[in-house]
């Protein structure tokens, strides 16, 4: 491997051993790891906090949607990252079609890590805005629906007033802000039907989603393993688990130096 000079890079073996030495950047390499950690911990809240009781609940859907937004956040900053700072090469050994399915691969894992946010803060918002008449004759329909509080502060309407929407915050400091354009369907009563009918199809998507990620998480790592284990190349230590293996030209650099 050269580097744009055309002189042989010492951070790459060539062609005979094909192991690349190099590593992703030190940012990319924490967007990785915060990214992944919010996908697990997401996905174990979100196939459970449907059981759990109120208030409770309350508490662990707060902290799904806050995670969910924060990965929808790192990951634009990621992509924007890897467009301005181009990742380490794959490794020389690497066959054609390894290297077009990684390819997929990382293009669907970036695909669901957008989606995914986008499909649950359109659960959120395919409701009603607090206090239009869709709201209102939403609450005579359901007294209590999911996700709401009942009025019942000092100034609050009188007795009969729809519900209060409960304010949910991203990690209990910033109001979620809704998609307006979905929140605004149900502004009337005539649109209560259809903006119900889209959340139902939001809530059946994310549900898919989370299967397709999990997938998509199980391969990804079943493919670090098969070169890590398999192909004995050191494709951990790309994403900065271990250490790198030195190239056989900076062994002797370090041997010259050490004489």
């Amino acid at each position: 491997m050269s580097n744009q000079n055309g002189v042989p890079s010492l951070d790459y073996i060539g062609p005979q051993g094909g192991i690349s030495n190099a590593r992703y950047s030190r940012v990319a390499m924490i967007l990785h790891w915060s990214i992944a950690l919010f996908i697990v911990f997401n996905l174990s809240l979100g196939y459970f906090m449907e059981g759990f009781a109120m208030p409770f609940r309350l508490i662990v859907v707060g902290l799904h949607i806050s995670a969910g937004l924060t990965v929808l956040a790192l990951t634009l900053v990621r992509v924007v990252w890897r467009l301005s700072h181009a990742p380490p090469p794959y490794p020389d050994s690497m066959t054609s079609w390894e290297r077009h399915a990684a390819h997929y691969a990382h293009f669907m894992l970036y695909a669901a890590m957008v989606l995914m946010p986008l499909t649950g803060w359109a659960i959120i918002s395919s409701h009603p805005r607090p206090g239009s008449p869709g709201a209102i004759a939403e609450a005579m329909r359901h007294p209590m629906p999911p996700m709401a509080m009942t009025a019942s502060a000092k100034g609050s309407p009188g007795a009969g007033a729809p519900p209060r929407k409960f304010v949910m915050k991203i990690w209990y400091v910033l109001p979620v802000p809704v998609i307006a354009p979905i929140e605004a369907i149900g502004e009337h009563p005539g649109g209560l039907a259809a903006q119900q009918e889209l959340h139902e199809k939001f809530v059946h998507w994310h549900g898919t989603g989370g299967y397709i990620l999990i997938g998509l998480l199980i391969l990804h790592i079943l493919g670090a393993l098969k070169h890590q284990v398999l192909d004995k190349q050191p494709e951990l230590a790309r994403m900065g688990i271990g250490k790198r293996v030195r190239s056989p030209r900076k062994e002797r650099a370090a041997d010259h130096h050490d004489r």
